[in-house]
């Protein structure tokens, strides 16, 4: 075979081979090449620790890379800490193509460099029952030692934020599954753009950011929207939570497909979005920092003694409650195409 991998080769069932994994997966990876001699001084100096994993599953094969990183290092960082180090497991269905490998794990590594992650360690291998490619990530971050992050901290009058754009994630999978229904309501120009959005899909960078100017609490837009979000940082904090409707910041040709398919945009998958939770004065500060965050920031509610989601509309305070995620609906889309998996 030489030192080159034809990208037309599919890989063999069980561990991949020491060699193939030398050229598709180490030369592409920032490792950390001694593991098991990192000095427990950096932890001991951390100020925490803290580990988060997450799935890679039921998206577009060609994001594996970005969202290995993405997923769990945002976990990590919307606890407060600053992610350090990933560990991986690769599995994929026998016969998959050592092309996607390739670039899945060069996406990867780019990720990770750009945030300065470490690979500790991992596995990787073909396996019977599998039928799509799944990437476990787990992540490992350290504390400032200074504030840690929280619900238990937040009072009545914390101002909550939100960095980022709703419904993007979701109009993404769908331009991504079916394009053509993305066409029909929207236009080709605006499909290809939204297709083109991966890149803004993680919360990463905002979290980063919060924190440094001195957030209360962060909370990431995942599966079930924002309305899912609201109930769940509604239950951690004890307090009810108004939401101004206008101020809300979505995409504008996203939450126009939602609106088209009958979907509701304040119930669909929104990851890169982020709920920034801070006192009056820390709210201020962040608002006059744009610069500081990717995309749009924006003041969108605040906290009051009660229970409850409370959504502002139209002079009419309405009730927020979780309906079904589009995301449901269109992932399913992806387990019946077998795009990318064989050349």
């Amino acid at each position: 075979m030489g030192a080159a991998v034809r990208h037309n080769m599919l890989l063999p069932k069980g561990k991949l081979p020491h060699g193939l994994l030398s050229r598709l997966v180490y030369r592409n990876l920032p490792i950390e090449r001694h593991p098991l001699r990192i000095p427990s001084s950096r932890f001991r100096d951390a100020g925490g620790i803290v580990a988060s994993i997450d799935p890679v599953a039921g998206i577009p094969l060609d994001s594996y890379g970005f969202f290995a990183v993405h997923y769990s290092a945002s976990d990590v960082a919307a606890q407060g800490a600053k992610p350090r180090y990933l560990m991986l497991d690769i599995c994929y269905p026998e016969g998959t193509s050592a092309e996607w490998l390739s670039k899945t794990t060069r996406a990867l590594g780019v990720e990770a460099r750009k945030y300065h992650i470490a690979i500790l360690g991992g596995h990787t291998g073909a396996y019977d029952g599998i039928s799509i490619p799944l990437i476990s990530s787990m992540c490992i971050g350290f504390g400032s030692g200074k504030r840690a992050l929280g619900p238990k901290g937040i009072r009545a009058g914390d101002k909550l934020l939100l960095a980022g754009q709703l419904c993007l994630e979701s109009a993404w999978l769908v331009a991504s599954v079916r394009p053509k229904v993305v066409d029909r309501y929207l236009g080709n120009r605006a499909s290809t753009r939204i297709r083109g959005r991966m890149y803004d899909l993680t919360p990463l960078p905002n979290a980063l950011a919060a924190h440094n100017l001195g957030a209360k609490h962060l909370h990431d837009v995942t599966e079930g929207g924002l309305a899912s979000a609201l109930q769940e940082l509604g239950h951690a904090t004890g307090k009810s939570i108004v939401i101004e409707k206008d101020a809300l910041p979505f995409d504008g040709d996203s939450l126009g497909l939602i609106k088209a398919l009958d979907e509701d945009p304040l119930s669909a998958s929104s990851f890169g979005a982020l709920l920034i939770v801070a006192s009056p004065k820390r709210a201020e500060r962040m608002l006059s920092r744009q610069g500081a965050f990717k995309g749009p920031i924006s003041l969108c509610g605040h906290f009051e003694e009660g229970e409850g989601v409370i959504l502002l509309s139209e002079g009419r305070k309405v009730p927020l409650r979780p309906t079904r995620d589009i995301y449901l609906k269109f992932s399913e889309g992806l387990l019946r195409r077998r795009c990318a998996m064989h050349p």
